[in-house]
């Protein structure tokens, strides 16, 4: 049986190495093969598991597959008499394919490790880590290209030491070039050790206003009000000045409220104390620092403004309670038999 397969595999005709070919389409069909179980495998693993496990395997499917037919490929070309210069040419190939397949893995492998401490992340209470793990995401993913271009580089002869050692001499030109994305990522380390603002934050700076949605090494992406999304570099940031308003315990709000100017003193009087009796009875407003005053004569209406804090930092809740306490100002300035003032023009005409 031994001397058959060995007959067969030599098989030649007119010089054309017929059971090489037969053996090496043989081999890259075994490779789909190999591949398809190990896709069904993977596909079990993660709808039996939940957590690391399951998302692991979902996430190795794809590299995992590429990786069996790189070997199937190039162990169905190596079995034939190759010029050495192909073979050579043949064998970087590989390394490389085989370097970024591996890059492949590992950086699926960091996602994985990233989603679930992001997971973790949010299950407590500060936001310091929620802000960290997209940065150690980050650096681990550099360090790990920086390590395969130099493995990469090594196994093919080049003389890395040399060119490390060389980096020396340019290093001091690289970084005047690259000072911007130095001072960005300097800025980043800033910005972690200061928390002038994390993750999910509403904060307006340079004019720009909205929430963090994610802080990089060298830049930080802030979600506007119009939904848009602004990138602004992390030097820039700590150049400017930076308000947050998620920090604020609450929200200030200033309503003017102007009434006819048939509206006599004792009905302003009744108006203004009901006015502030109502805003001191309510639980969702600072009763420490309401202020309800006749403030002046409009060109139409009798003005009377009221500043008050509404015991929210949420936009949509601030909106809510604001229009629920516009509602009681209707309600008592019509129980009083008063009217609201509207742009109007009197016209006398003189006999």
């Amino acid at each position: 049986m031994i001397d058959f397969l060995t007959d067969a595999y030599n098989y030649t005709t007119e010089g054309i190495p017929l059971g090489k070919i037969a053996t090496s389409v043989l081999i890259v069909l075994i490779a789909f093969l190999i591949r398809s179980v190990l896709r069904l495998v993977l596909k079990k693993i993660e709808k039996k598991k939940s957590g690391f496990a399951g998302t692991l395997a979902r996430d190795f499917i794809k590299p995992a597959s590429f990786l069996i037919i790189i070997l199937g490929v190039y162990i169905s070309i190596r079995i034939h008499d190759l010029p050495p210069s192909i073979t050579e040419w043949v064998g970087k190939v590989f390394l490389f394919l085989v370097t970024v397949n591996i890059l492949w893995l590992l950086m699926k492998a960091i996602d994985t490790v990233a989603e679930q401490m992001a997971s973790v992340a949010d299950n407590t209470e500060s936001k310091m880590d929620d802000q960290l793990v997209p940065i150690l995401r980050k650096l681990a993913k550099f360090i790990l290209v920086a390590i395969g271009i130099i493995f990469y580089m090594q196994s093919n002869g080049y003389p890395v030491s040399g060119i490390l050692a060389g980096m020396g001499i340019g290093g001091l030109a690289m970084a005047l070039a690259a000072q911007d994305s130095i001072s960005g990522i300097f800025a980043s380390v800033v910005i972690f050790l200061d928390k002038p603002f994390m993750v999910e934050d509403f904060v307006e700076i340079n004019g720009i206003t909205g929430t963090v949605e994610e802080i990089g090494i060298r830049s930080t992406r802030i979600r506007t009000v119009e939904k848009t999304l602004v990138t602004l570099p992390n030097k820039e940031i700590m150049d400017s000045n930076i308000n947050n308003y998620s920090k604020r315990p609450m929200r200030r709000t200033v309503t003017t409220v102007g009434v006819t100017y048939d509206t006599t003193p004792q009905k302003m009087k009744e108006l203004l104390k009901q006015l502030r009796q109502m805003m001191t009875d309510d639980n969702d407003v600072d009763n420490q620092n309401v202020y309800v005053n006749f403030t002046g004569f409009g060109d139409s209406s009798l003005d009377i403004e009221m500043k008050y804090f509404i015991l929210t930092v949420e936009y949509q809740k601030w909106l809510d309670k604001r229009e629920n306490i516009n509602l009681k100002i209707m309600q008592i300035v019509y129980d009083l038999g008063l009217d609201f003032a509207f742009p109007s023009t009197t016209v006398y005409l003189e006999k």
